[in-house]
């Protein structure tokens, strides 16, 4: 009896579902392989072992900042109420919460106050980006520690008392965060080329003064200690903290800009060099969950700003010697509510 033998075709066809099906899983591995290289470049913290000072060692550590001369009314700290909200507002499935948290850390220091808070929120759906600044004057109760600016969250018990207080305070739910020192921001926006950014003259002037530099009113394109100056203004204007931050998100907006317009061999190529200047308390899993779902925002996508407090929701006060200011936080949380979602 003759033994029956596959048709050439069918043959043919089995060989290269193998082929294709090898190729595939060469292709997964070798992926999946790079993917674990670039998240091993990212400093990672345990949120769960984070470093606290003491009461005392944060009265210490405070006493050696300097605190500028507060001209504003007197306020007695028994006078101020804070409510204790539940963290609800951008607790959505829609909705991913990230804090960026930026520090001016001295050499000697391993950890400083908090000097900006930028919560990005990503609504999924919309495509759209919401950037928050919380001034870091804003007086509020951090746990454990009483009442003071929120900026001292960081320094007393890094990520987690700051989630913990912005979260008291506000209503805010936080996903996860990342941390950078200016430093390391400056390097970011060199590796990606500078950044365009419309200037007025006495902002020009005030970066030129910085830097040693010869930028003029209108659009130019900063270098990474051009840029970090022009972030740090704080005197230009009479709102101080206010125009600050907003200076700080428009950076953020033209970064985000500048890396849309990357091909993807150098979009992976800045990868390399920007993961090492991170650090962030969320695990590989959320990072790469969060990634594929914010993948679409890198390629477009709207991006809207504010800042908390809101205007007309605070006050500005002297307490306990410093300039302070004192925030509606029901009114604050509702504009959050409004902005986010929750």
């Amino acid at each position: 009896m003759k033994k029956q033998t596959s048709p050439p075709n069918r043959r043919g066809r089995l060989v290269l579902l193998c082929f294709v099906l090898g190729l595939i899983l060469i292709v997964m591995l070798v992926g999946t392989v790079y993917l674990q290289h670039l998240l091993g470049r990212i400093h990672y913290v345990d949120s769960g072992t984070a470093p606290t000072l003491s009461p005392e060692e944060l009265d210490a550590y405070l006493a050696t900042q300097p605190e500028e001369i507060s001209t504003a009314p007197t306020m007695d700290p028994e006078d101020v109420t804070f409510p204790d909200y539940d963290a609800d507002i951008g607790r959505d499935s829609d909705i991913i919460n990230i804090l960026l948290i930026g520090q001016d850390r001295r050499e000697d220091e391993t950890r400083a106050r908090s000097d900006s808070m930028i919560l990005c929120t990503f609504h999924k759906s919309e495509k759209k980006l919401t950037m928050t600044s919380f001034l870091r004057d804003t007086y509020v109760k951090i746990p454990g520690y009483g009442q003071n600016r929120i900026n001292v969250a960081y320094a007393a018990g890094g990520m987690p008392l700051l989630n913990k207080t912005l979260e008291n305070n506000f209503g805010v739910h936080i996903d996860g965060n990342v941390e950078v020192d200016f430093y390391q921001f400056a390097d970011i926006v060199d590796l990606l080329g500078g950044v365009e950014v419309d200037l007025r003259n006495d902002e020009a002037q005030w970066v030129n003064r910085e830097t040693g530099s010869g930028l003029s009113e209108g659009t130019n394109l900063l270098n990474g200690q051009q840029a970090l100056a022009y972030a740090r203004i704080r005197k230009l204007d009479a709102d101080g903290d206010f125009s600050r931050t907003n200076r700080q998100r428009k950076v953020i907006t033209a970064l985000l800009d500048a890396y849309r317009d990357t091909s993807l061999s150098s979009a992976l190529s800045l990868l390399e060099q920007v993961l090492p200047l991170i650090t962030t308390d969320m695990t590989d899993r959320e990072i790469l969950g969060y990634a594929v779902s914010l993948f679409p925002l890198m390629t477009g996508g709207e991006v809207v700003s504010q800042h908390i407090p809101a205007a007309g929701t605070y006050a500005s006060r002297n307490i306990d010697g410093m300039a302070v200011l004192v925030a509606d936080l029901e009114a604050n949380r509702q504009v959050l509510k409004g902005t986010l979602g929750g």
